[in-house]
């Protein structure tokens, strides 16, 4: 009798814990966005709801100056902002707060 209880009891925990733990499926639907980089890869990038921002990705290339950065948006689309377009200089990359844009340069 001592046994069954405790198998019944085995048996219940694992079921709650089953049910504790999100599904594979779930996990692989959550949205996000995404963004080719320079070496060809697939880059999956998350919009995070309750800090009210998307992930970024600062695709860097082989030099070690970055080329692009892209950012996920609340509606799941990416955002691709491009090195060539930022002002930068050596003189003004301190202004700036974060990765990107100052390592679109290298500065001696």
């Amino acid at each position: 009798m001592m046994r069954s209880h405790f198998i019944c009891l085995i048996v219940v925990s694992m079921m709650i814990m089953l049910l504790d733990m999100p599904s594979q499926s779930y996990a692989a639907s959550e949205p996000v966005c995404t963004y080719r980089n320079s070496e060809d890869e697939t880059i999956f990038i998350k919009y995070l709801p309750l800090l009210k921002r998307g992930q970024d990705y600062v695709d860097f290339g082989k030099d070690g100056k970055c080329l692009k950065r892209a950012i996920c948006t609340d509606t799941f689309k990416t955002i691709v902002e491009d090195c060539s377009t930022q002002k930068i200089t050596c003189n003004n990359k301190d202004r700036h707060t974060g990765v990107f844009p100052a390592c679109c340069i290298k500065c001696h």
